[in-house]
């Protein structure tokens, strides 16, 4: 028995611009076409960077950043390791997903958090010894 599955390519084309990968290393260069000889455009010094995958050509991701700025990546410098990065100007972590638990500590924007899971609407995050809940509309990266 033979079953065919058909997938257009408008339904490949939207799964591969959800793909969130994240930065593997501390420097990471962003530049204007994919390979060594293209111009650096920027430089993210942070690991564990979202950054959302447009298309692939070769070894290079096209990618977009938190503030819509595109460029390309090495795929050496991406990762699939989950994180993201406080959109809103401050957000609590809760020991529970629901606001009326614990506060246990708090994190203001552009901080980048590693994602362990999430929900419809919360994701468990944690950084170094700190972990718990974070509403998922104060992140960007899930």
């Amino acid at each position: 028995m033979l079953i065919s599955i058909f997938i257009s390519p408008k339904e490949i084309l939207a799964e591969i611009k959800k793909k969130i990968m994240t930065t593997k290393y501390n420097e990471v260069n962003v530049r204007n076409g994919p390979g060594l000889n293209h111009l650096v455009i920027y430089k993210i010094l942070k690991k564990g960077y979202p950054l959302k995958i447009i298309s692939n050509f070769e070894n290079w991701s096209n990618v977009s950043d938190i503030n819509g700025i595109i460029g390309w990546v090495s795929n050496s410098q991406l990762t699939e390791k989950k994180y993201v990065i406080i959109t809103s100007k401050s957000e609590y972590i809760y020991k529970f997903p629901d606001v009326r638990s614990k506060k246990i500590a708090k994190v203001m924007k552009n901080f980048i958090l590693e994602n362990e899971k999430c929900n419809e609407d919360w994701c468990f995050l944690k950084e170094q010894d700190i972990e718990g809940w974070v509403r998922k509309k104060g992140m960007w990266g899930n």
